[in-house]
């Protein structure tokens, strides 16, 4: 009889773990931290090489792009117009950073200081290729495991609210009221602590292109509509049906924010 639990509690696990959720729910879950990670160091970076070159932050908004070039040119002499175009697209962008480059605020830097900059710079860079390939990967999970779910939210939001659901049949279980707060669990449980606060109306599915398209006024009646919309989609994939029911429920949400507009 022993044998046979431990057997049995055995295959259970086995089973728990090969199930795909699993390897999606950890991929999101390493996607975040990469995101941290990289910003973590881009901003300790920008501050750091911001001793030597102040005024690159102010043209160069995007953290990648700061980190290639102080990764490929290093000190400020080094940025020519033309090493930036092979970086930066925007012509404006490149004479001016060209310009006060030639006439910076900032100080000399150590040769042994860039050193360290410019290797944090690939690390970081690095963290961001990562992150890309995981990307990719989470999405082609997502398009075979739950095509219309993932369809219907996006394979990267798809992929955020399963794992914070816990897999594809809890969230196949779920209300479309429960779907819509996911993600905003620490504001809802504030607004119950403290009915002063209002309580959230959509968690990560705010980041929807149909929810950001619309205006402030209309986002938490999107958000309910597309959360509706999910649930069936959700219950679709785990139950098995293969058809595509992804394009019709696309298309009535865009009558729905046709109709709001």
């Amino acid at each position: 009889m022993r044998k046979q639990l431990i057997g049995k509690a055995k295959r259970q696990v086995q089973e728990k773990y090969s199930e795909k959720d699993v390897h999606i729910i950890r991929g999101v879950s390493v996607l975040s931290d990469l995101d941290n990670s990289f910003n973590l160091l881009a901003e300790n970076l920008i501050e750091w090489y911001g001793a030597h070159f102040p005024e690159l932050y102010t043209f160069v908004r995007d953290n990648e792009k700061y980190l290639t070039l102080v990764r490929d040119l290093g000190e400020s002499k080094n940025f020519s117009e033309k090493a930036l175009l092979k970086i930066i697209e925007e012509e404006d962008t490149v004479k001016t950073v060209a310009e006060r480059a030639k006439d910076t605020m900032g100080s000399p830097i150590p040769k042994g200081a860039l050193h360290e900059i410019q290797q944090l710079a690939t690390n970081a860079l690095k963290l961001k290729e990562e992150r890309k390939k995981l990307q990719e990967y989470l999405e082609k999970e997502m398009e075979t495991y739950t095509p219309n779910f993932s369809k219907v939210a996006g394979p990267i939001l798809g992929a955020r609210l399963l794992a914070s659901a816990g897999g594809l049949k809890q969230l196949a279980m779920k209300p479309a009221s429960t779907i819509q707060l996911l993600g905003a669990e620490k504001a809802l449980f504030r607004h119950l602590k403290n009915k002063k606060s209002k309580g959230p109306k959509y968690g990560f599915i705010y980041g929807h292109p149909l929810v950001k398209k619309v205006p402030g006024k209309h986002k938490g009646k999107v958000a309910r509509s597309i959360a509706a919309k999910l649930v069936l989609a959700a219950r679709a994939d785990y139950f098995g049906k293969k058809e595509d029911i992804a394009t019709k429920i696309l298309e009535k949400l865009e009558d729905r924010v046709k109709q709001l507009e």
